[in-house]
């Protein structure tokens, strides 16, 4: 499971999911970006995660307080976009989508708002982002795969194949180091949101 070949085996065979997440992302980003004035559902999720963050400047010891919150919703939500992904990959594909499109969204505001996008992507994204898109992007990348081969695998069980699940079982047995890199990269994404970025974004 942790052998090196089997790593790079995994690696390679779910790269181009990979792939695929980085464009549905993206292609969110743009659609975010394009749309115009309010959107109730956005701002209602853009509320939820102010309020997620007002509860942990609030706290005590702000910034601790605001690794553990970024930290545990951050593995959650990507533990779970992973491994929901075996209902046909739609859990994975929809994270995707609506994080592009909620980043787009805020930046099309930012802009509207007359402030200095990349500025605000180079000191709110960036110095964090390094370590927490490729972990987005490598769960769902993972859990698009996971449904894909669910799909395969019902297909060919209808048509009486040997062993139909063997690749699903493959990749939920590999999933096992897959989600401890995952964990390793949105920690240290955790832990530079809550220094650095956090006192970059300070006014």
């Amino acid at each position: 499971m942790f052998s090196r070949q089997a790593l790079k085996t995994t690696w390679a065979e779910t790269r181009p999911y990979v792939v695929f997440a980085v464009i549905l992302f993206f292609a969110g980003v743009v659609a975010g970006g394009a749309s115009h004035g309010s959107m109730g559902w956005l701002d209602s999720q853009i509320a939820a995660l102010q309020n997620l963050a007002d509860q942990a400047s609030a706290s005590s010891h702000p910034r601790i307080a605001f690794f553990k919150t970024i930290l545990l919703n951050n593995v959650y939500k990507s533990v779970l976009s992973l491994y929901l992904g075996l209902a046909a990959a739609i859990m994975p594909i929809i994270m995707l989508v609506l994080n592009g499109v909620i980043l787009g969204y805020l930046f099309g505001l930012a802009a509207d708002g007359g402030a200095n996008v990349w500025l605000l992507f180079v000191k709110g994204i960036l110095p964090h982002g390094i370590f927490e898109l490729p972990a987005i992007f490598l769960a769902c990348g993972y859990g698009i795969r996971l449904g894909v081969q669910v799909v395969r695998g019902i297909g060919r069980a209808l048509f009486g194949r040997a062993d139909p699940w063997a690749n699903v079982a493959r990749m939920l047995k590999m999933s096992v180091p897959v989600v401890l890199f995952i964990a390793v990269l949105l920690l240290v994404a955790a832990l530079l949101e809550s220094t650095l970025t956090y006192q970059l974004v300070q006014p």
